[in-house]
């Protein structure tokens, strides 16, 4: 009888091993080398810009003078900015990330 186990379709379950700890390495770099893309999101004609990374961190917040006089819109203004940097941040997270696992929907990566 033959110790290797076959499973998926007569895959070797060595070599699906040895795949899934590739993908997992690939993932690793990709995430790391995703804090050196930039992301910018601007808001209200640009009355509000937000700088940072695909690691989800911000690095910069520009204001325009104009908008810091009406607390209420500079509230909206900002959430908008923050989603909109957030929205831009997760697609190219996403896009990376597909390259990595050719598509596949992968939970928690």
């Amino acid at each position: 009888m033959s110790n290797k186990f076959k499973g998926l379709g007569g895959m070797n379950m060595s070599k699906l091993l040895k795949q899934a700890q590739e993908v997992q390495k690939k993932a690793a770099e990709v995430q790391e080398n995703l804090k050196n893309i930039e992301i910018e999101a601007s808001v209200g004609g640009e009355a509000i810009k937000i700088k940072g990374n695909c690691g989800y961190e911000v690095k910069e917040v520009e204001i325009k003078p104009e908008v810091l006089e009406d607390t209420d819109m500079l509230k909206e203004l900002l959430i908008t900015a923050f989603n909109e940097y957030m929205y831009r941040v997760k697609e190219r997270v996403d896009a990376e990330m597909k390259s990595v696992t050719g598509g596949m929907n992968i939970p928690n990566f």
